[in-house]
């Protein structure tokens, strides 16, 4: 079970980088650092919530 949920969380994490990189090129820092927080927090914190159950 903890596979398909890394899978899920991967292929999202992977879509809110991919509108980062976008941001990045359209010149707008703002939304692409917002996004970039997104992503790293997504797969940070449900990793701390696999691991200590």
């Amino acid at each position: 079970m903890k596979l398909v949920a890394s899978i899920f969380i991967l292929s999202s994490t992977i879509h809110i980088l991919s509108f980062a990189k976008y941001n990045w090129s359209k010149k707008n820092k703002t939304a692409a650092a917002g996004a970039i927080l997104l992503g790293l927090l997504s797969i940070i914190l449900p990793a701390i919530v696999m691991l200590t159950r």
